[in-house]
């Protein structure tokens, strides 16, 4: 079977290529690809807290959280809040579709949680800027 018989699947007058994906069909992709990330996280996260945990004396787990204030994973954490506020956001909309809410008006609804998401991220980058350095950057 050759590849060109896809092409209505994979082509570019396909729906899903991504120029011709509506904001709906980037919604879904978002939530999915969100939700994967986020379950990702909680597999390592849980996995990583536990084993340093068990250690003798918590030597492990000091190690782990000296670890987890390096910069790198800092920037990890902003990352965190935006994917955590999106995927939450998308999945209030998608609740009040299925309670029959913004039903005909779709991408407006997507479009002012979106906004809604905008402001909670800002919210939530400076909480964590000022958790991360309460004494402020010169």
């Amino acid at each position: 079977m050759k590849i060109s018989s896809f092409k209505w699947l994979f082509g570019r007058n396909s729906e899903f290529w991504p120029t011709n994906m509506k904001t709906g069909m980037w919604a879904w992709v978002g939530h999915r690809l969100t939700g994967l990330v986020l379950v990702a996280y909680v597999f390592l996260h849980l996995s990583f807290i536990s084993t340093a945990s068990m250690a003798e004396g918590g030597a492990d787990f000091d190690a782990l959280m000296e670890t987890t204030s390096q910069p790198l994973f800092v920037a990890m954490d902003f990352l965190l809040v935006i994917v955590v506020i999106y995927h939450a956001m998308n999945g209030l909309r998608v609740v009040l579709f299925d309670l029959g809410v913004g039903i005909r008006r779709q991408k407006l609804v997507f479009w002012i949680t979106m906004a809604i998401s905008a402001v909670l991220i800002v919210g939530g980058m400076l909480a964590i800027w000022h958790l991360v350095f309460p004494e402020g950057v010169a």
